[in-house]
Order: C-alpha cells, then structure tokens, then sequence
C-alpha cells in the first residue's frame, strides 16, 4: 500500500530540527557542553523523523561532535544524561529512539564522551546478540523459559495467566500437548535509567516481551539489571516477570 503525501509537506524534507537538547559536562573538562538530538521531518509533523545526529557542542572551547547512530530513523527520540560509572564524575548519553513498529522496539544506544573520544558502550544490537532465550510450551500448561547463556530458567503456569479457552486450543485433557508448540522472547522492548542505591549512580533496566502463539500473545517479560564494571555494562540480575 502506498500514500502520497501532499506537495507541501515536502518542503520540511530538507530542514534540520532540534529535537531534544540536554546541557552537561560530558567529557570532563569542567565546561558545560550542548547536547542535542537534530533530525529531518520528511512528512511535516507526523512524527517520523529521519537521518537523526547526535551533536555536542561549546561555544567557548569550539568543541563540536556530530554521532550519526546506526539506525538514526523513527520516533519521539530522547535524551537521558546520567553517571553509570561510581568511579568517574563524567556522565555518560543516552539516547533512545522509538522504533514505531508493532513490536514496540527501541533503538538505544550510549555512549561516553570523556576527553572528547566518542566511545560507544551500550549498543542494543549487541545486547539482543547476547541475550537470547529458548522458550517452547510445556506439557500440563507450562512454557519453559530457558537463556542460552545460561543465566535464566524459568517456567511459566500457564492456568494462572490463560482461560480455559486459550488452554483447549494447545493441550489434551489430560494437560497434555496435542502438538509441540514454540514461544519465544522478542529483542530489547524497553531500557531504563535505574537508580538502586539512591546515591545519582544509575544502572540500567532492560526488558524482553516474552510472546506465546502469536505477537500480541504476551506471556511475561525478561527482565536484566546491568551495572557499568571497569569498562562495559555487565549483568548482575535476571528475572522472569509473568503478565497477570
């Protein structure tokens, strides 16, 4: 299916737009940087915003350094500035994109900008690469929820979460399975700023939908906790969060 779109709404397609703008000291020489998102609105004010950059900018010192992320195109991007490092006063940049897709994926990355090095710790592609989960339906209603990396098992009670309908469809009377049926756990749908301590250290909160027979089937979701350590954000928590 195809739109066109009128004629005059092709005039924004060549005009930059700041979309969010943050003020910090990021890269730790004791001056406060400009930090802003800028895109392209093809469409007018639809939402969508394409060829999206990262820029950091001061005046005084003629800093200016423009990130074009990965995938610099979709929706209501933002900006979080926040310490993850206990053993540094520089903030690292967060930057999260909205997809726009069914699927409710984000595109986030973070990066550090200390001693003006552009240095990207958090790539939420790499993340999906290393946190992958088997997950198949069980024999007397259960889903098994199992992470290749070995750091998650967990089981779903089906009864507790789905009527007798949905159940009839998947298992015999005797809670049996009339077939092998698989579920699955969907790439990053969400990344938080999370502060454990109190102390303006934040840590990360990172969750997986975890889906049965069809996209819309939501079973529960991964949860990860991951703390920055030395030079990259580790995992120190996992947990299985079922949908009541």
């Amino acid at each position: 299916m195809f739109f066109r779109f009128p004629d005059e709404s092709m005039k924004n397609e060549d005009k930059v737009y700041i979309i969010d703008k943050k003020f910090a000291d990021v890269n730790g020489d004791g001056r406060v940087e400009t930090l802003m998102i800028t895109g392209k609105k093809p469409y007018g004010e639809n939402g969508f915003i394409e060829n999206m950059a990262l820029v950091v900018r001061n005046k005084k010192t003629g800093l200016n350094i423009k990130v074009k992320p990965k995938e610099n195109s979709g929706y209501d991007p933002k900006l979080f500035i926040g310490k993850f490092d206990e053993k540094s006063s520089i903030p690292f940049v967060f930057l999260s994109i909205d997809s726009g897709g069914s699927g409710r994926y984000y595109f986030d990355y973070i990066y550090s900008f200390k001693n003006n090095v552009t240095n990207l710790v958090f790539d939420y592609d790499k993340f999906n690469d290393e946190n992958v989960y088997d997950v198949e339906y069980e024999n007397f209603y259960k889903v098994g929820v199992k992470s290749q990396n070995k750091n998650l098992k967990g089981v779903i009670d089906l009864k507790s979460i789905r009527d007798k309908e949905y159940l009839s469809k998947i298992y015999n009377k005797d809670g049996t399975l009339k077939e092998p049926e698989a579920a699955g756990v969907l790439s990053l749908s969400n990344l938080s700023p999370l502060s454990i301590n109190g102390f303006g250290i934040f840590d990360l909160l990172a969750g997986q939908r975890i889906i049965g027979l069809y996209n819309s089937d939501t079973l529960g979701y991964v949860e990860s906790i991951l703390r920055w350590d030395k030079d990259k954000f580790m995992t120190i928590a996992v947990r299985l969060v079922v949908s009541m």
